[in-house]
């Protein structure tokens, strides 16, 4: 919760339309008329597509990216414009608005989709680490930033076909052993998901170090 004090110093407006946000609750984002407009996703159909093409147990999202001019916006100024705050804002949001997976016999943790070290220079910071900080502190687990490592750099993958991502990403992320306990499940973070060919990847990696890789959860869905 967001002290009074801390509002006063800090005002906070919704992201779309900039009215006053007269809640002190830190994980709205936007004021009700707005967010009323968004075509939400979570615990829906935008899990059902994710598990079909990724072939995963676990899978949740945000909202349909292309269809609200408002989130595309958003989804710009985490990923290019360097908004941690509004990343870690989301993340809140994303983690109030689906369903924790409960394995009581091991600790969950979130693994971000990690950036490659020249791409993260570039933008300041990895969106995916953020947006996961965010989930962390409504779901009350660990972030295991460098569970996963990108082990080369490439041009954007945007206009790529499924098969294409496919064939681009293998073997592209490894997983860092070391970074936990072996009695752990790992839920991978992204920001958007495409194809699901990167997150398919990244928990193939978790998958052949031995861990327990419960599945996915992205901020929006293309």
């Amino acid at each position: 919760m967001v002290g009074s004090g801390l509002s006063v110093l800090l005002p906070r407006h919704c992201v779309v339309c900039n009215r006053w946000l007269s809640s002190e609750t830190d994980w709205v984002i936007a004021c009700e008329p707005c967010a009323l407009d968004w075509p939400e996703l979570h615990d829906g159909f935008g899990g059902m597509v994710m598990k079909e093409r990724c072939r995963m147990p676990y899978a949740a999202t945000g909202f349909r990216l292309r269809t609200q001019a408002t989130l595309n916006a958003q989804l710009w100024s985490i990923k290019y414009g360097g908004n941690r705050r509004l990343a870690k804002q989301w993340g809140r949001w994303l983690g109030l608005k689906t369903t924790r997976p409960v394995r009581p016999d091991r600790q969950l943790v979130l693994a971000p989709v990690p950036l490659h070290w020249r791409k993260k220079w570039k933008r300041g910071y990895n969106q995916a680490d953020q947006i996961a900080r965010g989930v962390a502190q409504i779901w009350q687990c660990d972030v295991a930033s460098n569970a996963l490592k990108r082990t080369r750099h490439h041009t954007s993958m945007t206009g790529m076909s499924r098969l294409n991502r496919a064939g681009l990403v293998r073997d592209l992320y490894h997983f860092n052993a070391a970074s936990t306990k072996e009695e752990t499940s790992f839920v991978v973070v992204d920001d958007v998901l495409t194809t699901g060919a990167t997150m398919s990847a990244c928990g193939e990696a978790i998958k052949q170090s031995g861990r327990n890789w419960l599945g996915g959860i992205t901020l929006a869905l293309a």
